[in-house]
């Protein structure tokens, strides 16, 4: 597979960390099996030194290497030079309507303009352009379970919001191997296409 230029979330991903690699010295990734309302969340991780991440030639051998059976994903969590991880915030919506992404804004505050949107399919990926501590990432994972208010449809997936918060890092899928999904994420034109 190659990457399409520009519509998928790995340029947007490579472009934060270029921005940031004397800083990160790992990415983490995994191929994983979703099932449906299960609580255990079946994955094979691996990591990829920033060099070969940024060649997107080894991510497409890593994407040619994920099983028929599973899909790829992108994690936040990200190894630095001094043995810490940060993360780069990610978002999970439910919703397959663009104008809902406004709902983000009273939220995150000024966090909503760094995010970029990709539609995956039925619903929209949100990736944040600067790295950001691990309790930071915390709050930010607290603050979209807020932006769901009762008795209307989720605004952000809930499920995922869980999942993450027990693994400790935010996933998002960057392949279309299974009729599960419809379709790659594809980078979302304006107004929510990038910062200001």
């Amino acid at each position: 597979m190659t990457l399409p230029s520009d519509d998928h979330p790995y340029w947007h991903v490579r472009d934060v960390l270029l921005r940031g690699a004397e800083q990160t010295v790992r990415v983490e990734m995994s191929y994983y099996k979703y099932v449906p309302q299960a609580v255990v969340d079946d994955r094979v991780i691996f990591s990829m030194p920033i060099f070969d991440f940024l060649n997107a030639r080894s991510v497409e051998d890593r994407i040619r290497k994920c099983p028929s059976d599973c899909e790829m994903a992108i994690h936040s969590k990200l190894l630095t030079s001094c043995g810490a991880f940060l993360h780069l915030p990610m978002i999970d919506m439910s919703t397959g309507s663009a104008a809902q992404l406004e709902k983000l804004k009273p939220i995150l505050g000024k966090d909503f303009s760094g995010f970029v949107w990709f539609k995956s399919g039925r619903s929209y990926h949100g990736y944040g352009s600067k790295m950001i501590e691990h309790d930071h990432w915390v709050g930010l994972m607290g603050k979209l379970l807020l932006a769901n208010q009762v008795g209307v449809p989720h605004t952000v997936d809930p499920r995922w919001v869980g999942h993450r918060l027990i693994a400790g890092y935010a996933a998002l899928r960057w392949t279309k191997n299974t009729n599960h999904y419809v379709d790659m994420p594809k980078k979302l034109k304006s107004p929510y296409s990038g910062l200001p």
